[in-house]
Formats: structure tokens, C-alpha cells, sequence
């Protein structure tokens, strides 16, 4: 899906500006990273494309969307064609790598035959099949971090929002990650990526979206971590 921005700005109470007058436009099918200090308001602007926050003023269209109008009795189709991995992974403890990604879609009323395929599908596309049985705990970081990605593909979303899914992933393991989510673009899908990882920024050039402060200091394509 295409998002766009127009003159977005979220304040929370009392004073506090996470993001000031943003305006960009990311088309279907690109790969973009959103960089900046802690603070500089890249998780907020992740949030408000995932409607968990509304802006304070501005408008946002992600698709056919506009996020400040949208119905709440449309939210959840909205956001079964949004993938989302947050910092912090949100798997279910008592359940399996098997059962996290299926849960996700049998409280959408998928059948099960249905549940059953595309679990296995995207099990299978983030090379954790072995670990099917296994739960969250008997985990590595990276392999949690996998079963949350799988998770979030299990609707086949047209749009991926990855808030700093390498953050605390040694080098390897965040290589691997990256893999998957090139993979995931390469298919069509729109990704957009926060993250304070240089290393993998400057060897896999994209958009980048430089956030200070609030404001968008830099947009530039095939861009390096530092301009």
C-alpha cells in the first residue's frame, strides 16, 4: 500500500511535539528506513500508520484509508492488511511458534484448513519449521524475533512496519532478519523499517527517512546512515 503524509503533526499532552509538520509520500513496493536518535519520533510515526495513535493535526491515507476518518468498525480490516513487529516481540508465553502465528488469524475467523496452511507457509518462510513445537522461552532473540515476523505475515499484508526489529540482535542474526524482510519486499510488499543499526543500513541501501526532533531533516533514496 502507498502512505501518505500531509502536514502531520502529534503532540501529546502537555507539550510535547514526537512529530512536527510531516509531509512525505512512500509508493507500494518500496523499502524504507526511518532513522534517528532515540526521542526524534520514529516510533510515533510508525504508531499513527498503524492507527494505534490518531495526529494531532494533518492528514494520513495508507491505501484507499484515510487513517483520521476511518470507522473504528473498519480498523480491523485496515489492519489485517498491515504486518506489524513492535521492539518488544508480544508472543503469546504458553504458546507454541506453531500456535502464535495460528492464533493470530483463528480470532479473525479464518477456516481451518486455512489456519492450518498458512501457518505452515510462513513457519516455513522464516526457516523455523524444526521449532514448530517449540515455545517462546526455549527460543533464541532472533528465532523469537522470526516467529514474530511469520506472525505478522500470516494475512499476506501489502504493508510491513517493522519498529527496530534488529535492535537487540547480534550481527548474523540480524542479517538473517534483514533477509527475510528483503525477501518480504521483493514480493511487492511496502516495508518501512525504524532502526539506529548503521551497519545494515549502509550495506543495504534504501529510502532513508531521517527524523530530528519531530521534523524530517532528510529523504534521500539509496542513502547511507549519516548524510
Amino acid at each position: 500500500m502507498n502512505i501518505k503524509f500531509s502536514g502531520v503533526s502529534k503532540i501529546f499532552e502537555p507539550d510535547i511535539a514526537a512529530v512536527v509538520d510531516v509531509s512525505l509520500n512512500i509508493s507500494q513496493g518500496e523499502f524504507v528506513y526511518v532513522i534517528g536518535a532515540t526521542g526524534s519520533g520514529k516510533s510515533t510515526l510508525l504508531r499513527m500508520i498503524t492507527r494505534e495513535i490518531l495526529p494531532s493535526r494533518g492528514t494520513i491515507t495508507v491505501g484507499d484509508f484515510d487513517l483520521k476518518r476511518i470507522r473504528k468498525s473498519e480498523i480491523p480490516y485496515y489492519r489485517r492488511d498491515v504486518g506489524l513487529v513492535a521492539q518488544d516481540f508480544k508472543l503469546i508465553p504458553s504458546l507454541t511458534v506453531y500456535e502464535n502465528i495460528a492464533f493470530v488469524m483463528e480470532i479473525m475467523g479464518m477456516p481451518k484448513k486455512t489456519v492450518s496452511q498458512r501457518a505452515k507457509e510462513v513457519i516455513n518462510q522464516v526457516g523455523l519449521w524444526r521449532r514448530r513445537n517449540m515455545k517462546p522461552e526455549q527460543l533464541s532473540g532472533g528465532e523469537q524475533q522470526r516467529v514474530a515476523i511469520a506472525r505478522a505475515l500470516a494475512n499476506s499484508p501489502s504493508l510491513f512496519i517493522a519498529d527496530e526489529p534488529t535492535g537487540n540482535l547480534d550481527f548474523n542474526t540480524a542479517s538473517d532478519v534483514m533477509k527475510i524482510l528483503t525477501d518480504i519486499n521483493s514480493a511487492g510488499v511496502t516495508v518501512v523499517m525504524s532502526t539506529h543499526n548503521q551497519i545494515i543500513v549502509n550495506s543495504s541501501r534504501h529510502r532513508v527517512i531521517e527524523l530530528y526532533n519531530g521534523r524530517i531533516i532528510r529523504d534521500e533514496e539509496g542513502g547511507s546512515y549519516s548524510s
